[in-house]
């Protein structure tokens, strides 16, 4: 009995701290497997994140979602019943994607370059059970190849941009990645429409409706877009440039917070 106690005690010393330390790399502690609760949209039913959502950029803190009333807009122009297409391009930890929870029978494909993030992401869709996003790890862009990200401190990791002018923060960090223009990825994943666009790249805006002209002209979508002339000169872009390229393709705005539009196609 007493060898057997031994042996246990033995074997317990052995695997505890493998297993602690396994689940702290690998983001699987007691501590990291709890969820916090917060609210989208008004009157439906609340969304969980974990908890390293709330160490990504600053959407989520203490209960507070930022943009949330850019997200509760966006959420209106969303069909009840209907079948949908959205692009989530800067999804983040999922602020709008998670909107997917409450639209089952919808697709969504939502971009985001930064490991982290996208990490996370992926953990919050786990813990809602969504199933209707799929997540790609990339930036776009109007071509498919590699481009370089500057990157902030983590708690503002959401003013990350691929643009070379960078006013809006000292890089901490900078990372080749991965892009793709929409294009290219609408034909090689055979998206027959896309309905809705929601953008916020931090001034690559312009880029990325170039990069997706062929589907804008066959689909016409309706964008969301950030609207941010501090971020489009990051990227050498002016706002005239994103003015022009939404008239050519047919399309009006108008501003729906201080640093978004509301893009829809002007019917004739």
């Amino acid at each position: 009995m007493e060898k057997s106690l031994r042996t246990l005690i033995y074997i317990a010393l052995c695997i505890f701290p493998l297993y602690f330390v396994y689940g702290n790399i690998h983001g699987n502690s007691q501590m990291d497997n709890r969820r916090l609760q917060y609210n989208l949209v008004n009157e439906l039913p609340d969304i969980y994140i974990h908890p390293t959502s709330e160490k990504i950029g600053v959407t989520w803190s203490n209960g507070h979602v930022w943009d949330k009333p850019l997200i509760q807009k966006f959420y209106s122009l969303l069909p009840a019943d209907d079948f949908f297409v959205v692009i989530d391009l800067g999804a983040q930890t999922g602020c709008f994607s998670l909107l997917a929870k409450y639209f089952p029978n919808s697709a969504w494909h939502s971009f985001e370059p930064i490991q982290e993030a996208a990490t996370t992401l992926k953990e919050n869709l786990v813990l809602n059970d969504i199933h209707n996003v799929s997540v790609y790890q990339t930036a776009v862009a109007n071509f498919s190849g590699k481009v370089t990200l500057s990157m902030p401190p983590m708690n503002d990791l959401g003013l990350a941009t691929i643009g070379s002018n960078i006013t809006r923060f000292v890089p901490t960090m900078v990372r080749e990645v991965p892009c793709i223009d929409l294009d290219t990825f609408i034909t090689e994943h055979k998206i027959e429409r896309v309905h809705f666009m929601k953008i916020d790249t931090e001034g690559s805006e312009l880029s990325i409706l170039r990069g997706a002209r062929k589907m804008i002209m066959r689909d016409h979508p309706i964008i969301v877009m950030e609207y941010n002339e501090t971020n489009m000169r990051q990227c050498g872009v002016l706002k005239q440039d994103i003015d022009n390229f939404l008239t050519e393709m047919g399309y009006e705005w108008k501003p729906i917070s201080s640093d978004d539009v509301l893009c829809t196609p002007i019917t004739s």
